[in-house]
């Protein structure tokens, strides 16, 4: 039941506060609600006005003679601050998991849940550079594993030791595929996944080097199927670790 002369939250105190502050409906209407726990009986709608003085807005106009007349009452010529119950009630955007990937290594697993965030929160460009990144080393770590650094002609599959750093992502997979009879029954395997990752190669490079290449949706990296490339990394992986 409605108290007397207590209006609901009214629609257009809603709507202004949502181009106010860019926040959605539904988060403005819990918070509204949260903060009236401390005010006991005053309108929702002096609330409301309340909630706009802590995001440096007001919607004053909006309210009636009566509900103007209960602001003096908890002082309005001050800023009014978030109770502390409501710091941090606004919930965490889920991440996504576009990347997947199982590992114990601090470096890997900090890579992949950067490109997770990244991509959850829309910054494509930066999330297609880090998939190259990501693709690039765990490729550089099949070829050490399948050619073990005891040799120099191994080293140099993907180490440039005149230059004494990891050799160009493009260098690393002419090597691989090249080498692809090696691999036995999972040449097939490795030959599709090259072919994904051909694509990194380049694309990467004129996204970092270029202020005119930039992953403007999520359907860019979508395409790029980079949970395909993954997983057949991983599947490449598996069958190394099995042979030793």
């Amino acid at each position: 039941m409605i108290a007397l002369g207590h209006r609901p939250l009214d629609p257009e105190i809603i709507n202004r506060l949502k181009e106010k502050t860019g926040l959605s409906k539904t988060t403005i209407r819990k918070d509204i609600s949260i903060l009236r726990r401390n005010y006991g009986g005053l309108p929702i709608n002096a609330v409301a006005q309340i909630y706009a003085r802590t995001r440096r807005t007001s919607v004053l106009t909006k309210l009636t003679d009566e509900e103007k007349a209960l602001l003096p009452n908890i002082d309005i010529d001050k800023p009014a601050k978030i109770p502390q119950k409501m710091r941090g009630f606004r919930r965490k955007k889920r991440i996504i998991n576009f990347i997947k990937y199982d590992t114990d290594d601090p470096f890997i697993k900090s890579h992949i849940i950067e490109t997770n965030k990244a991509y959850t929160f829309g910054c494509y460009t930066a999330a297609f550079i880090l998939c190259r990144k990501i693709v690039e080393n765990l490729l550089t770590d099949i070829v050490r594993h399948k050619y073990p650094p005891n040799k120099k002609e191994n080293v140099e599959l993907y180490y440039d030791t005149g230059r004494r750093r990891t050799k160009d992502f493009s260098e690393i997979i002419s090597n691989l595929r090249a080498r692809s009879n090696d691999f036995g029954p999972d040449r097939t395997l490795l030959e599709r996944m090259l072919n994904r990752a051909d694509q990194f190669k380049d694309d990467a490079n004129n996204k970092t080097h270029s202020w005119y290449h930039i992953v403007r949706n999520k359907k860019e990296l979508d395409d790029t199927q980079f949970e395909d490339i993954i997983n057949m990394i991983i599947k490449i992986e598996e069958n190394l670790s099995k042979k030793q």
